[in-house]
């Protein structure tokens, strides 16, 4: 009986120590959004680009990358699948419907682990009304609410 109690505390701790000391794939994912604390003009499509790169900040490809623009305490998102351009650089077009501070939440998903970063741009300019419901690149309109 006590090799067995003895077999299953060492199974355990074993498992333990390769579940707590696995690194998971979005952690080695270093997201840089290339455009952090830019100013841009309001009503305008603008390019905005993240590169993606590994521990050793070489270039890598993930299995979708999602970009998400809004403002606090507002109902602006700016949202789209951002495409791979160069290795490792993606990037995507979006306006920004009104002046002020955005947030920039980019969500990498590689190998089933989902990481977040965010970034914050600012956007001068008038009111932009046909983009005060948001918009959506991958299907090019600006959603229904």
């Amino acid at each position: 009986m006590l090799k067995i109690v003895n077999f299953m505390t060492i199974t355990i701790i074993t498992t333990v120590l390769i579940v707590g000391c696995r690194s998971t794939a979005s952690s080695d994912v270093t997201v840089t959004f290339l455009q952090d604390g830019d100013t841009f003009e309001t009503g305008e499509f603008h390019t905005f680009e993240v590169r993606l790169t590994d521990e050793i900040e070489e270039p890598i490809e993930v299995d979708n990358l999602q970009i998400h623009i809004n403002m606090e305490r507002m109902n602006h998102p700016m949202t789209g699948t951002m495409t791979m351009d160069d290795e490792g650089t993606y990037s995507v077009e979006l306006p920004l419907a009104m002046e002020g501070e955005w947030y920039v939440d980019v969500t990498a998903l590689l190998e089933d682990e989902e990481s977040i970063e965010r970034f914050y741009i600012q956007a001068e300019g008038e009111m932009a009304e046909d983009y005060m419901r948001g918009f959506d690149a991958d299907k090019g309109e600006v959603p229904n609410h």
